[in-house]
């Protein structure tokens, strides 16, 4: 930045982390937390699901209607000033009530507005909604955390460019295993795309080789009934549900388990295996979406076809059967997590939102 060169002007439109805790509400928090008291770039925040009164937040389609005025409003006020509009974008409902209005209202004041696109669902609300590739294709820039949903646009004829998610190093300590536990850690949401119900059916067989082997399941959501239903059903011992935990105390989690276990049926780039590569925990996990261009089999973790638990669960016991292997991958995976810093990632936001001043 020259000398009296005023910051560059940025508002950053994303969900809070207070009621989903999902990659992209992580990864919105982790931006205004590593911009703050930088001197290029003046961040603020306007959030997508600001929390109302609690009995409103109880009924769906009455809090969409009494969000949705406050949110225009907010929209309208907070991006006047704006250089540039960055919007965190899902799939869906959420991209008809979150990100369209703020292209919308962003085109109406004449502000560059970027779509940081996050959605394990690309594909198919891709190929459903005429009105997403429209918003897109009109859009000043989209930004997509891995070169897999770069793929999934193109084939949309939609351009979009990789800017990687943010690792924070303040809460992942990275170490080795010494020796290697049956200690697996699955920190997802309890939601289908997920695959918790493959984690959990792999589990099973991996504690007949191990019965001490533990799980933690770290994460929430509606799928939480059926799991503790196949939990009993599997009469699987060791399994703890942990349910929501803050940013503050996940680290504890990735700290006591000496290996990641995932079983995405549909992903982008997982941040929880991000996490791992930072923690030292070798990853197991599944091949669904963007995950083979993140984890590369037999060099930064072991990767199984999706929905075969089977096949996972017999690469998590190859691990505990060969620590020098887990050793091996344990130390690539942390040396391609240095590409998630922020003193790397910092240096391609900001080349993309100064580009976007000079359009």
């Amino acid at each position: 930045m020259a000398a009296g060169e005023a910051p560059l002007r940025v508002v950053i439109v994303a969900p809070t982390t207070e009621q989903i805790l999902g990659g992209q509400e992580v990864q919105a928090q982790l931006l205004l937390q590593s911009w703050q008291h930088d001197p290029a770039v003046h961040i603020s925040y306007l959030p997508t699901n600001a929390r109302l009164l609690a009995w409103v937040e109880r009924i769906p389609f009455l809090r969409t209607v009494v969000r949705f005025p406050l949110y225009l409003a907010k929209l309208i006020r907070k991006l006047r000033d704006a250089d540039v509009v960055h919007v965190f974008s899902a799939a869906f409902s959420s991209f008809v009530i979150a990100t369209i209005p703020a292209y919308c209202v962003s085109r109406i004041l004449r502000k560059p507005v970027l779509i940081n696109y996050h959605s394990p669902l690309a594909t198919s609300h891709l190929g459903s909604s005429r009105l997403a590739r429209t918003v897109l294709e009109e859009a000043d820039s989209i930004i997509v955390p891995s070169s897999y949903l770069v793929e999934v646009f193109q084939a949309f004829c939609i351009k979009a460019e990789p800017i990687p998610n943010v690792i924070d190093r303040n809460v992942f300590e990275y170490q080795l295993r010494k020796p290697l536990r049956p200690h697996l850690l699955c920190s997802r949401n309890l939601e289908s795309y997920c695959g918790i119900d493959i984690v959990v059916r792999a589990f099973g067989e991996i504690q007949k080789r191990f019965p001490e082997a533990r799980l933690w399941l770290v994460g929430h959501g509606s799928q939480e009934a059926s799991i503790r239903r196949l939990i009993a059903s599997l009469d699987l011992k060791g399994v703890q549900m942990v349910g929501r935990v803050g940013r503050e105390n996940i680290g504890a989690f990735y700290s006591q388990a000496d290996i990641l276990i995932n079983a995405s049926r549909a992903d982008n780039m997982p941040l929880s295996i991000l996490e791992a590569f930072a923690a030292g925990l070798p990853v197991v996990t599944t091949d669904a979406g963007g995950i083979p261009h993140l984890v590369k089999h037999e060099h930064t973790g072991l990767v199984s076809a999706s929905e075969d638990w089977k096949q996972l669960a017999r690469n998590t016991i190859r691990l505990l059967e060969d620590p020098a292997l887990a050793r091996c991958l344990s130390v690539n995976a942390y040396r391609q997590s240095l590409n998630y810093d922020w003193d790397v990632v910092r240096e391609q936001w900001l080349r993309t939102y100064r580009a976007l001043m000079r359009t």
